[in-house]
């Protein structure tokens, strides 16, 4: 597993039931050090004393995740690297959490059923989180774009969702090439070196996970973020994913919001 599997993290809640129900599962579940605060007014000083590498915004609602994440943003310039802002929501939230992860108000969310958690997708998106943090420290600043397009290839057999996401995407400055086949995917990747690499885990002939295992592998293409889309959120495949090294992944159906909220973690042109 990669060394950042277990990262220090920062339960943040309103009220001490949900609060220790989200530290004691992370916890379990990661491997990693947990604590947990149940008064979001006290979530910053809290983020300062644990040195919080990621942050759970475990709260009731996204309405409070909005009041309450600029404070823990404007706290963030103590850190020697920031920690990342992951906020809870249930399905009827994800159009709203992915609206603030484009603002910056968070840095990603994770869709769950609050009664019961999630809890292998909440582990995998900590667990991602903490390699997203461990990627910022080694970068140390965002990389300057130059005021170029981002190039991105989308890996995906279905011809429909091309369509899909070139509508979505029609309006950020991205150029988008899509492949349907895994080897002439990995040949354009190699000839081209995109910023991105848009990979859907089911592909006909072929692994989507073995192919990012491919271009991980290969020293010139290592540093390509590879974000999986997978049409179901099973852990063994999320888990699969990570050890390839995914730098993210979004579950179909997803909407623009989601997608591009997603891909500007990784594309300046985006962000």
């Amino acid at each position: 597993m990669h060394a950042a599997a277990s990262p220090r993290v920062l339960v943040v809640g309103d009220g001490d039931e949900i609060t220790a129900a989200v530290a004691t599962l992370l916890g379990s579940q990661t491997g990693a050090e947990v604590r947990a605060c149940a008064r979001p007014d006290q979530a910053a000083a809290h983020a300062q004393a644990h040195a919080a590498e990621v942050i759970v915004l475990a709260l009731p609602s996204l309405m409070l995740v909005e009041r309450e994440a600029p404070a823990l943003r404007e706290t963030r310039g103590t850190f020697a690297t920031p920690p990342l802002l992951i906020a809870l929501c249930d399905q009827a939230g994800v159009a709203a959490a992915a609206r603030l992860c484009r603002q910056g108000v968070i840095d990603d969310y994770v869709q769950h059923y609050p009664k019961p958690l999630d809890d292998d997708r909440l582990a995998t998106s900590v667990r991602l989180a903490a390699r997203m943090f461990a990627a910022n420290a080694r970068n140390g600043q965002a990389i300057d774009d130059g005021g170029r397009a981002s190039r991105v290839v989308v890996v995906e057999d279905d011809e429909t969702l091309h369509a899909l996401i070139a509508a979505m995407l029609a309006s950020e400055r991205v150029e988008l090439v899509f492949e349907s086949d895994g080897a002439a995917a990995l040949a354009r990747i190699q000839a081209t070196a995109p910023d991105l690499v848009l990979m859907d885990v089911g592909l006909p002939g072929s692994d989507g996970v073995a192919i990012t295992e491919q271009i991980k592998a290969n020293p010139a293409l290592a540093s390509i973020p590879v974000v999986m889309v997978t049409g179901e959120a099973r852990f063994e495949t999320l888990v699969r994913s990570m050890e390839a090294g995914a730098a993210d992944f979004i579950v179909k159906p997803f909407t623009r919001d989601a997608l591009v909220a997603k891909l500007a973690k990784f594309l300046p042109a985006i962000a």
